[in-house]
């Protein structure tokens, strides 16, 4: 150690301090640390942890002017196959800085619509009848369903959803109405009937259901209100025997040739219109169909004898053109061989008209059946079974195991 001379006070101070020890001043400083070797680390980035069920912020690869990914919406993917998930999201926007996308992210969930804040009453429909007929993997008939019901909606097509209101949704059901496209209305303006608009408001509330979930809203507006309509429930009306003799010489047409086998099955409208053909066994003369409820679903009933003919004619003429139901058109309309409910209606109450018949709905070829059942002795767990109803008696329902031709012997003393 040596003992060397301040520069700023002359004072006597050691070569190894580092301060002159008289007045402060620096005499040395620690040399530099030698650079390390490899890749130098990128610079520490803050943590932004967003809530669940937010989203998530990502950085891009690369050199990117705006590298930070903001993603909203995680909805969760299963691959069944793999047995793996994956989560898919929306993209908000990229953003320079990681703190803007989070402040994205945030601003996002604290405003209703986000993403879909242009979403007008049409595109809402489009957007929640895909979803709800996947989810619940419905016929096509009943997405022409939802689309009838829809069109008399048409003065709220371009209506962005967050410019509707309750009083807005209450006044389009109130004056629902449409342009006819067919018969004897084609051209002409036709209200909604009671029952109508009664549809209408629970299609209105499963929509506005839908915007809640795509986040569009916070309150479903359809909810906020209660309609009464004077809805007129008709009675069943059974065919009468004349009836059943008009319909029997006419067989041969295919509208009537369903509500024939309505007699003699109890089958539901949409339950004829969806027999697969794969379901009719001509072997052991049976088919199997049914909806609605869990005594309904999937039952299979004997195919009586009067009905044998029609049933392997249609059958015949379904593997000849490749139709996957057993009534059918004879060549696909938009890719579909089934009719519509409204179309079985449409067709075949054209029919009646020039056969006379009237003040008939498609159901009351279940009430025949019920009453032909019923006058001729047929049992009356058989007939529930047939027609799909519940078995309210416990022994009956949980107990009572009948086979098939104790059911053929009921169903054929109908005559």
């Amino acid at each position: 150690m040596a003992l060397i001379q301040c520069p700023e006070c002359s004072g006597q101070v050691s070569d190894r301090a580092s301060s002159c020890p008289h007045c402060g001043f620096p005499l040395s400083t620690s040399p530099a640390p030698a650079p390390k070797r490899g890749r130098p680390k990128k610079q520490e980035e803050l943590s932004f942890r967003l809530p669940n069920g937010y989203g998530t912020i990502r950085r891009l690869t690369g050199n990117r002017r705006k590298p930070y990914v903001a993603l909203v919406n995680p909805t969760q993917v299963f691959n069944d196959e793999k047995g793996t998930s994956h989560y898919k999201y929306d993209l908000l926007g990229t953003f320079a800085e990681k703190i803007d996308a989070y402040n994205a992210v945030m601003q996002y969930h604290k405003s209703p619509g986000g993403l879909n804040s242009n979403i007008t009453v049409k595109d809402l429909f489009n957007k929640w009848v895909e979803h709800h007929m996947q989810v619940n993997n419905y016929p096509d008939s009943m997405r022409k369903k939802y689309e009838m019901e829809f069109a008399y909606l048409s003065p709220l097509y371009k209506i962005r959803v967050l410019d509707t209101s309750p009083a807005t949704l209450k006044e389009a059901i109130e004056n629902a109405s449409k342009i006819g496209t067919r018969g004897k209305t084609k051209g002409q303006v036709v209200a909604a009937t009671p029952n109508m608009k009664s549809n209408i408001k629970g299609l209105l509330n499963m929509m506005y259901d839908h915007a809640i979930f795509l986040r569009i809203l916070t309150v479903n507006y359809a909810r906020t209100f209660e309609l009464k309509f004077d809805i007129v429930r008709r009675e069943g009306r059974p065919y009468t025997q004349a009836e059943r003799d008009i319909l029997w010489r006419h067989s041969g047409t295919l509208f009537i040739d369903m509500t024939l086998v309505q007699f003699y099955s109890g089958w539901r409208p949409n339950e004829v219109l969806n027999i697969g053909i794969d379901n009719v066994d001509l072997q052991n003369r049976t088919f199997t169909s049914g909806s609605k409820t869990e005594a309904g679903i999937n039952r299979t009933i004997p195919i009586h004898s009067k009905i044998i003919p029609i049933v392997e004619h249609y059958y015949k003429e379904a593997h000849d053109i490749g139709r996957n139901v057993l009534f059918g058109r004879t060549s696909p309309h938009n890719g579909q061989y089934t009719y519509t409910d409204n179309s079985f209606r449409y067709g075949l109450f054209k029919d009646f008209e020039e056969l006379g018949i009237k003040d008939h709905v498609l159901h009351d070829g279940r009430h025949t059946f019920s009453t032909m059942a019923k006058e001729n002795g047929v049992d009356d767990f058989a007939r529930k079974k047939f027609m799909g109803h519940n078995i309210s008696d416990l022994t009956d329902r949980v107990y009572t195991h009948l086979d098939l031709e104790w059911f053929r012997t009921e169903i054929e003393k109908i005559k």
